[in-house]
């Protein structure tokens, strides 16, 4: 007796084997297998992460000259940095276009990543709304009120300047050029919901697949895809290759009823991990759980503490807005992922800091501190900056690829160079001046009045214009973060509204792009590659006269008068 109840404890252990075997073998291993390998993943990252530090030393050099130069020591140093690099690009194509072309070529899956990563980079901004002063209720409306207005006026008003302005100048062209711009439209130009901003069609994929001479710049661009969309083009998973299979079968052998398969909650949670998933969420969230394990016990005095402070905010960060960026298009539509991501972000901080003992405005200041690099490089700072502080910091280096995208979406002729700038100056001044003016005709506060003429530039630029002016930066940081916001959530509704052709993409670009600054440029970037190009000269350009406006005494002053200052 006791020899059989071996025998089969053996045979019962031999099994429980086998069949671990056989689901590790048709699961997890097919799984694997259908990841990038590990290498690969390696030098994309380390060629990214070089791209980033050779353009943030870039943005210091420019700004080192321009803190040389009389009367351009505010002038922020990404968009100069922007726009010398694309006035380099414009001259070296001028002497030899085979090697500029080459070189945007060669540099493209990289500058892409970085522009594709433009939206995460808001969060911070966004974040830091919790430390403004509190506002009043009446007060508060009328903000609101100033906001929507502004807002839709000056869309429709830009988008009927635009095409005014192609009227006069290609009054015989203007059907020949939609026509050669429907020829020439993106396949993935629908602007009819909020997609994620780093999204690559099919075609595309297709075309970099087939294409045998591209190896390592495709390798890193289809990386670079499942790390921002959480689309899985490389595999296919194996429920879904079973429900294939079962399929054909049916179609061979008659109309069978099939079964449906019942699963319990957590297997569906695990098909569905293993579908979404890539490389770059599963280290991110190996990096978030390390550094959660570290964090939690540790002591808020231990030297280690920023540094893992700084690592596990920033993983929340990146692994909160990809889970937002897969919600439903319609809740998308809705709520933006950055406004989500944000909230998600800011009950995270309020957690890990209730654990130390400390409340979410202390967390908030250490995820950003003010630190930038090129303190920490000129030793300013001499302490650990914040997640927010190193997003804020590879905002300056997207900032500046938008070169890339502008050279390859510039203007081909001197009347389109004049249809961009007379369409982006009067909404400049629109902004600038009528804005405030008309804030405090409802009666908003001066100082409340003063912040809308910062609204349709990128922060950067709007803090430098908010010092100029002596206006509320926290409050005009919360108004910059909003209207970026909502030029992919009614940007649009309004083209619609306008009648605004979908393949126009001059008005879209311009529009999206002065109304909206960079996160409405980011959002163009996957939709219309045209007209993103069209909105990084637009939001460039408008930033540009705003900060010439407020440096000038002359005008500045009215500005503050307009607002209600004596």
């Amino acid at each position: 007796m006791r020899k059989i109840s071996r025998e089969s404890i053996y045979n019962s252990i031999y099994q429980v084997r086998v069949t671990s075997y056989r689901y590790i073998e048709d699961y997890i291993y097919s799984y694997i297998e259908g990841l990038p390998s590990i290498k690969q993943d390696i030098i994309r990252w380390s060629l990214n992460i070089l791209y980033f530090i050779v353009g943030l030393f870039y943005n210091w050099a420019v700004y080192a000259v321009l803190r040389q130069m009389p009367n351009m020591q505010k002038f922020p140093s990404n968009i100069a940095g922007m726009i010398v690099l694309f006035f380099l690009l414009i001259c070296a194509h001028t002497i030899s276009p085979r090697y500029t072309d080459r070189f945007v070529y060669l540099i493209e899956p990289y500058s892409s990543f970085a522009l594709r990563s433009m939206n995460i980079m808001f969060i911070p901004a966004f974040i830091g709304i919790v430390n403004n002063p509190p506002t009043s209720g009446p007060e508060l409306g009328r903000m609101t009120c100033v906001f929507v207005v502004g807002y839709i006026v000056v869309f429709l008003s830009c988008t009927c300047s635009v095409r005014i302005m192609r009227l006069i100048l290609f009054p015989v062209e203007a059907r020949k050029m939609f026509s050669s711009n429907k020829a020439d439209r993106h396949p993935n130009q629908s602007l009819e919901e909020e997609e994620i901003g780093t999204h690559v069609t099919q075609r595309q994929s297709n075309e970099v697949s087939s294409s045998v001479s591209q190896i390592v710049s495709d390798e890193d661009k289809a990386s670079c895809i499942r790390t921002l969309t959480g689309e899985n083009h490389s595999i296919l998973s194996v429920p879904a290759a079973e429900n294939y299979m079962a399929s054909n079968v049916n179609t061979l052998y008659g109309n069978e009823k099939e079964v449906p398969k019942k699963h319990d909650p957590l297997h569906s949670i695990a098909v569905w991990c293993m579908e979404q998933s890539c490389f770059d969420d599963l280290m991110f969230f190996l990096m978030f759980c390390t550094c959660a394990f570290v964090f939690l016990p540790l002591p808020d005095s231990n030297p280690a503490m920023p540094f893992f402070r700084l690592f596990l905010y920033f993983t929340t960060t990146v692994l909160t807005y990809s889970l937002s960026c897969r919600m439903p298009a319609r809740i998308r539509m809705i709520i933006h992922p950055i406004i989500l991501a944000a909230a998600c972000v800011m009950a995270a901080i309020a957690y890990f800091e209730q654990v130390k003992g400390f409340d979410i405005r202390h967390g908030i200041g250490l995820y950003k501190k003010g630190v930038t690099f090129i303190g920490l490089v000129e030793k300013t700072y001499v302490e650990w900056p914040g997640a927010g502080d190193l997003l804020s910091a590879t905002m300056d280096v997207s900032i500046i690829s938008l070169a890339f995208n502008v050279y390859k979406s510039r203007p081909s002729s001197l009347r389109q160079w004049m249809i961009v700038f007379m369409s982006i100056i009067p909404m400049a001044f629109l902004v600038m001046f009528v804005t405030p003016l008309f804030a405090h005709s409802i009666g908003c506060s001066p100082d409340n009045s003063l912040v809308w003429s910062s609204r349709s530039v990128t922060t950067a630029i709007g803090i430098i214009i908010s010092k100029v002016l002596d206006s509320n930066q926290s409050i005009a940081t919360a108004i910059i973060t909003f209207t970026g916001i909502t030029g992919p959530i009614l940007g649009p509704l309004l083209l619609r509204l306008a009648r605004v052709q979908p393949d126009d993409d001059m008005t879209i670009g311009i529009t999206m792009g002065s109304c909206s600054h960079g996160v409405g440029t980011a959002y163009l970037i996957g939709k219309n590659p045209k007209a993103s190009g069209m909105a990084s000269l637009a939001f460039a350009i408008f930033g540009t006269i705003g900060v010439i406006v407020a440096s000038i005494p002359i005008l500045s002053d009215t500005i503050k008068h307009l607002a209600g200052f004596p």
